[in-house]
């Protein structure tokens, strides 16, 4: 899953970079890349069974 998120950041970084134009879209694509990662990290955290800390 996280190669999923490096795979699309970079694609946002090259729509930006390379296709100004299409800077809308990146952003879109950005944000959602964003709410994905929130959503990931708060179903890890509530389903664990360790408490949260690091070990």
């Amino acid at each position: 899953m996280e190669f999923l998120n490096f795979v699309l950041i970079f694609l946002t970084g090259y729509l930006v970079l390379k296709k100004p134009e299409k800077e809308k879209t990146a952003f879109s694509l950005l944000v959602i890349i964003v709410l994905y990662m929130v959503i990931h990290f708060l179903i890890g955290s509530r389903g664990s069974i360790l408490p949260p800390v690091n070990y």
